[in-house]
């Protein structure tokens, strides 16, 4: 089968995805709109689309008026920009898919699903929102609906931060995040250098609570030999400004010790930090679907996230790890230390993450669900065809 994938950036959780298809001798191909600063190439290059001129003029204006006030300016592109039709069109049919798949309910895949069904190619959307999610009913919403695919696939099931409904829409699937499995327990050692090694990865955002977890880490330090590194990418003059702010305050506070602060780790540099860690915590607020997490649970490491991340649940409260209430510094203490004050904990806690990782997060279930889809799109096309 010959799979193609169209999506903003090459993102690095889509790796074991990439490395599936090709293990069970299919075709995949990536086109890209831009390409990140951190990514891993090893299994699929990307091939870059970009944007029209028309869409990179009116970007620029966008830029010059807003991206001083705002380190989320660019992201404007991730839903209004539009591709290179032609170019894109040209690629699309050199490869021949068998089936598309968009990411993003945005301008790009309006495009994209526009030449499948010019071509009767079948088309799956890819979005982050919940399974689960109440769709808007304006006039505005059905023509959105209308012009993406009609069925599509998400990695989170459910969000406090959507209006959920108690229904699965028909059309909709749910396929977790995919892993491959990187250091089992067995292969583990814990508690390197003498202390409980604590690890934090996400960009140096306000919102991904770094703040909250140096603090924390400091508390623990009374009763505990913990030791925290927090690593995260450095990208524009925003995150640099917020690095800055955390560095200056371990400093101050005398936590140069305690905590490291790293930036712009290679793939090879993170994975080397999930090797060295104990425990792994995602304090971040506002986080659609994070990997993380699910990336520390294929090293073995016991795992701890804010409920404000509709990826949450892929922990098992209390059997590898807690989920604790956003922002609550009082709640990501006491969960911390209930893994932590027995290092049994620690160790049986990561031993179950590693076993999550082989049951629910492997290729098989993303190609059935795939292939079910194809059936369905099938027999609708057969009732069509009759009628």
């Amino acid at each position: 089968m010959r799979v193609l994938y169209v999506a903003p950036r090459y993102h690095t959780n889509q790796t074991a995805v990439m490395e599936g298809w090709k293990s069970a001798g299919d075709e995949v191909c990536f086109l890209a709109h831009y390409a990140g600063r951190t990514e891993d190439y090893s299994v699929v290059r990307p091939e870059i689309i970009g944007y029209s001129r028309l869409f990179l003029l009116l970007q620029a204006v966008y830029l010059r008026l807003a991206g001083k006030k705002s380190e989320y300016a660019a992201d404007m592109k991730l839903k209004c920009g539009f591709p290179p039709v032609r170019k894109l069109y040209k690629k699309m049919k050199q490869f021949r898919p068998d089936v598309v798949i968009t990411r993003e309910r945005s301008v790009y895949s309006i495009v994209v699903t526009f030449l499948c069904r010019l071509k009767n190619w079948p088309v799956i959307l890819y979005y982050q929102s919940p399974l689960y999610e109440k769709r808007k009913e304006s006039f505005v919403y059905r023509v959105l609906y209308a012009l993406l695919p009609q069925y599509s696939i998400t990695p989170v099931r459910r969000s406090k931060r959507f209006l959920l409904q108690k229904e699965k829409p028909e059309k909709v699937y749910f396929i977790p995040f995919l892993m491959k499995p990187q250091l089992s327990p067995e292969e583990k050692t814990w508690f390197q250098d003498g202390r409980i090694n604590l690890f934090c990865i996400g960009k140096y955002q306000k919102r991904k609570n770094h703040m909250l977890m140096i603090r924390t880490a400091a508390r623990l330090s009374e009763k505990y030999p913990v030791h925290l590194v927090i690593a995260g990418e450095v990208s524009n003059s925003f995150q640099e400004a917020y690095y800055e702010e955390l560095n200056r305050y371990v400093e101050k506070e005398g936590l140069r010790n305690l905590v490291e602060l790293r930036k712009n780790l290679s793939r090879k540099e993170v994975f080397e930090r999930y090797r060295r860690s104990d425990v792994f915590v995602l304090p971040s607020s506002d986080e659609p679907a994070a990997v993380s997490h699910l990336e520390a649970m294929a090293f073995s490491l016991p795992v701890i996230s804010g409920d404000d991340n509709g990826t949450a649940d892929y922990i098992e409260n209390g059997r590898n790890g807690y989920i604790f209430r956003d922002q609550d510094a009082e709640d990501l203490y006491r969960k911390i230390e209930k893994i932590i004050e027995k290092p049994e904990n620690v160790q049986n806690m990561g031993a179950k993450s590693y076993e999550l990782v082989l049951k629910n997060h492997q290729f098989s279930l993303y190609k059935e669900t795939i292939l079910e889809i194809l059936r369905k799109m099938k027999e609708e096309t057969e009732i069509k065809e009759k009628k």
